[in-house]
């Protein structure tokens, strides 16, 4: 029996051996497959982007320099116009008003009172004329008399001052015909109706040499003075209008290197021509309230290059406001959060390790590493919840 029992033992010892390595086997850690990417050296630029319309820098508002009715224009949005050569618009004096029939009829009593006024101080200028003539008469008469000792120093004296008087009553006399003329030419001019309108016509030039942006006023209309009519402006002018957050313009300064993107051509480098103090409030396409600064880009470069592209049309414009042309940077997929700051979860002897890392400049592909890494490490990209500090790991093949 003994003899017997010895072999049933040993197999059942290593069947419980057998079973005790699976389990050990199937408890064991297994590396969790990731991907890898070393620690790269390379170029990396701070910038913030926005989007924005392009304007013209200098525009012309061309407006009525007078108050009458403006004849219909013949410009059209995108027309080329000389400065001083090109006619914008030709503005006619007003219209008289229509006259009712109880209007005309009392315009046309003043005229026959007028008229009448101007009969009688006509008279009145021939009556004093003639009363004139005698006393000039009776003056050059006198002054014979006197001459020849006849006549008396008071009676030539008496007539001479009748004479000036008679010739002060002509003057008198005529002064008043023409004022009764005048008032007669005010009467008739109440009987002047639209037929006798179109003389004086006041013609507009254009200010600048450029192209027509906007016509305000296409129609004939009667206009006051001062009414806007076109826009003329030079596309050579042409700048970026960026609408950045505020939070976002304050880092930008004057001068600052530019490129406008995403306008349908090729980017665009331009210049920050000038960060505007006021800010406005512009509400999100998702309802949110944004305070926003206008950043005006000046594009610089060959202006054939946006010679397709007009003000008001939609684009995005980049700021770069720091480039280092040597920095140490990896994906951005490889940070994760620790505290309150960032950390990578980098490969060491086939585990993972947790490296907290200072982080400089981030892109939406890459990020400045300033301390924690060294150039050719390996970290993990889009770590998943399975990795831990210590964690095997298994390069992902590719």
């Amino acid at each position: 029996m003994g003899k017997m029992a010895w072999p049933r033992w040993a197999l059942l010892a290593a069947l419980v051996i057998v079973v005790a390595l699976v389990v050990i086997v199937l408890a064991a850690p297994r590396p969790v497959s990731v991907t890898l990417a070393p620690v790269g050296v390379g170029p990396i630029t701070d910038s913030v982007a926005d989007q924005g319309y392009a304007r013209v820098r200098e525009a012309y508002v061309v407006s009525a320099p007078v108050s009458g009715r403006l004849q219909r224009l013949d410009l059209h949005v995108g027309d080329r116009v000389e400065k001083g050569s090109t006619l914008i618009a030709r503005i006619l004096p007003s219209g008289a008003e229509l006259l009712d029939p109880r209007t005309r009829a009392q315009a046309e009593a003043r005229v026959a009172v007028a008229t009448a006024a101007v009969a009688s101080a006509r008279a009145q200028l021939e009556q004093s004329a003639a009363g004139a003539r005698q006393l000039e008469g009776d003056l050059a008469r006198q002054r014979e008399l006197a001459a020849k000792g006849f006549a008396a120093a008071q009676a030539l004296e008496a007539v001479e001052a009748k004479a000036r008087a008679a010739r002060a009553g002509v003057r008198a006399a005529q002064a008043d015909l023409n004022v009764r003329r005048s008032e007669l030419g005010v009467a008739r001019a109440a009987l002047i109706g639209p037929e006798g309108e179109g003389q004086g016509a006041v013609s507009v030039s254009a200010p600048a040499s450029g192209y027509v942006t906007r016509v305000l006023q296409e129609s004939e209309r009667t206009v006051a003075v001062g009414a806007p009519l076109v826009e003329v402006s030079d596309k050579g002018g042409l700048e970026a209008a960026i609408e950045f957050l505020s939070q976002d313009a304050v880092k930008i300064r004057e001068g600052m290197a530019a490129e406008v993107f995403d306008w349908g051509g090729p980017a665009l480098p331009a210049v920050v021509r000038r960060v505007e103090p006021q800010g406005f409030t512009k509400v999100s396409a998702l309802g949110v309230e944004e305070q926003r600064v206008l950043v005006f880009l000046q594009m610089s470069g060959d202006p054939t290059a946006w010679a397709s592209l007009g003000p008001g049309y939609r684009l995005w414009g980049r700021v770069f406001l720091r480039r280092e042309p040597r920095a140490l940077k990896v994906a951005l997929g490889a940070l994760v959060r620790q505290g309150g700051g960032w950390a990578v979860f980098k490969a060491d002897a086939g585990r993972a390790r947790l490296t907290p890392v200072d982080v400089g400049v981030m892109t939406d592909r890459e990020a400045e590493i300033l301390k924690g890494l060294r150039a050719q490490d390996q970290v993990v990209v889009f770590p998943s919840d399975q990795i831990r500090d210590g964690v095997r790991l298994k390069r992902r093949a590719n």
